[in-house]
């Protein structure tokens, strides 16, 4: 599209940009293992299809990923919410921007899987060029960075240069990728190709005239080809299903795979692009995300990486045809138990790790998960922000279990592992997400849960109240737990306490008042039960237990110094700054 002619202006402040943007990005993430190619996404005639056999129809949007290198982890979940299945990902070889290196571009995968987003990658540099030179440094740098695409067939594809060639011509389109396709086939890249129009990806009797003479160089035959929809390709009805009509008329798959609702010299025909493309069964990516200059701001779908839909966005999520209510997620994604197969074969990566459970130490965390099937290694992988960007921290695993050191205690950190074969490598397990302490959570299928009905500051009652839940598969005797709430006294009086209610009857519930040391506290009141208090059975709960405490004398405590008190929580929260005991172990929270 002409934006990038107008964005082309701006190279030398978005090469700065970047460069700065690069520097600050994400720590490498390191191969496990030599990637072997998986059976991908794939074209039949002018079907595109998923690794699990089921058509595949593109519906997401462009994001601008090279020009805002830190807004990454914002703006792939909020692109993942809109309910798109595709993201095309701008990426730079470092001609024009700042180069997205292997392993950015690996960081890159990772969040877009982790969001169920296909990624459908693109190098920008090469814009507007008619020079083969341009389209050969494409080539070189998909081959550059081929550890990234090899062996994720089935969630990649490779959008070879961003509407190399400007001119609106024909033939000298056709020979350039008559030379660039090979030349990736021949350096093991097996993943779905994508081929833009040329004239700035606005003339599609380029697709129309030589375009089987670019499928046939594909000795794979995974070609689409790529019409970008502005003034020029877009502009009025006819125009639309004219360009779409021809191009699919010779046989291969073609999706809209840039298109705004205006452009600089004229109007687009958003509606018919969206309608015509649901009849048909063509795929469509909206430019674009956010970041636009120049003059076409109004083609930004969202005023920030994660902020709020402006109207062109409203119109591609929520309008007719949108997102909402057309995009279905690719098959990798909703087959149950799926795993990629190997190419050409009938060999699978191991399945995905499931079962990831996190003990929380001081400075350290230990992971534990179940055995995958066909698994014969593991990489465990950390994040710091629960949106990922995740740094493999470990490799080649053979047991099932891990224990990461050096850690910083109060720091919550984010992790997933993944099973690895000669094959390949699985999907992630399910994030689980843990924060070291100095003086750790106990890990327990017994909770408490803790309310406050004196939420003020200066009160003569102190007046928590306690739920303690059972979310084991075994019964728990109440008389082998203990509870223990921890405050400042404020002063030398004498102090009383009082069950005023208790499911398990108020006369089973004993109370001691005990002396501790600790960041605000002095004393606490342990809670015990008698042998008639009964039981809590699996997956069930005490009921409330209503405790007060006050001083002889009655004069006030200050409770905003007392280490378990909460004057925000007046419904029942689990809550670890009230401890819980089983038998004299502590199994549940965290003491002063």
């Amino acid at each position: 599209m002409r934006i990038k002619s107008v964005l082309s202006l701006r190279n030398i402040l978005l090469l700065a940009l970047s460069f700065i943007l690069m520097l600050s990005f994400g720590l490498p993430l390191p191969k496990a293992s030599a990637a072997t190619p998986v059976k991908g996404i794939y074209v039949d005639g002018t079907q595109i299809y998923d690794a699990t056999g089921q058509p595949f129809v593109m519906k997401g949007v462009n994001h601008a990923h090279t020009w805002y290198k830190n807004d990454l982890a914002s703006a792939i979940p909020a692109i993942a919410a809109t309910g798109a299945n595709t993201v095309r990902i701008v990426l730079a070889n470092g001609q024009q921007w700042s180069k997205d290196d292997l392993a950015s571009v690996e960081a890159i995968l990772t969040l877009c899987d982790q969001y169920q987003l296909i990624a459908m990658l693109e190098v920008h540099d090469a814009t507007g060029s008619d020079n083969v030179s341009t389209l050969d440094a494409a080539v070189n740098y998909w081959i550059s960075i081929k550890d990234a695409l090899i062996g994720k067939e089935d969630r990649v594809i490779v959008n070879i240069a961003n509407e190399w060639y400007g001119s609106w011509s024909s033939t000298a389109w056709a020979t350039g990728y008559q030379s660039a396709i090979p030349a990736l086939r021949n350096a093991g890249i097996k993943n779905m190709l994508v081929v833009d129009a040329a004239g700035w990806g606005q003339y599609p009797t380029s697709i129309f005239t030589n375009g089987n003479d670019v499928f046939n160089s594909d000795p794979l035959g995974n070609i689409i080809f790529s019409i970008h929809m502005y003034e020029y390709a877009g502009g009025n009805a006819t125009m639309v299903k004219d360009n779409i009509d021809n191009a699919l008329a010779i046989g291969v798959p073609v999706i809209i795979g840039e298109f705004g609702h205006y452009h600089s010299a004229g109007d687009v025909d958003e509606a018919t692009i969206l309608s015509y493309t649901e009849q048909l069964g063509v795929g469509w990516l909206a430019w674009s995300w956010y970041g636009n200059g120049g003059g076409v701001e109004y083609l930004d779908l969202a005023t920030g990486p994660a902020g709020s839909l402006t109207t062109w966005g409203n119109r591609i999520v929520n309008g007719p045809n949108g997102l909402a209510t057309t995009s279905v997620l690719n098959g990798i994604y909703t087959t149950p138990g799926y795993v990629p197969v190997l190419d050409g074969g009938t060999g699978t990566v191991p399945a995905q790790p499931t079962g990831l459970t996190i003990v929380a130490g001081n400075e350290q965390a230990t992971l534990s998960w179940n055995a995958s099937s066909g698994a014969s290694s593991y990489n465990v992988k950390r994040a710091t922000t629960g949106s990922g960007v995740y740094t493999t921290i470990a490799t080649g695993l053979t047991t099932t279990s891990y224990t990461n050191i050096g850690l910083t205690n109060g720091t919550t950190y984010y992790y997933v592992v993944s099973a690895v074969n000669t094959i390949g490598e699985s999907a992630n397990s399910v994030q689980f997400s843990v924060q070291p302490q100095s003086n750790p959570i106990p890990q327990s299928d017994l909770v408490v849960q803790y309310r406050t009905s004196s939420s003020s500051s200066s009160t003569n009652t102190i007046a928590p109240q306690f739920n303690i839940k059972n979310n084991g598969t075994t019964a728990v005797n109440l008389s082998d737990l203990k509870i223990r709430y921890y405050y400042t006294k404020d002063g030398n009086q004498s102090m009383d306490s009082w069950v005023d209610w208790a499911a398990v009857g108020s006369d089973n519930v004993q109370k001691v008042f005990g002396s501790t040391t600790g960041t605000n506290a002095d004393t606490y009141i342990e809670l015990s039960f008698t042998s008639a208090g009964s039981v809590i059975a699996a997956g069930g709960q005490s009921g409330e237990i209503q405790l007060r405490i006050a001083k002889s004398d009655w004069s006030n405590f200050d409770q905003s110094n007392d280490y378990s008190f909460d004057s925000t929580k007046t419904a029942f929260t689990d809550w670890n700054k009230v401890t819980l005991h089983l038998n004299g172990v502590t199994v549940w929270g965290t003491t002063p």
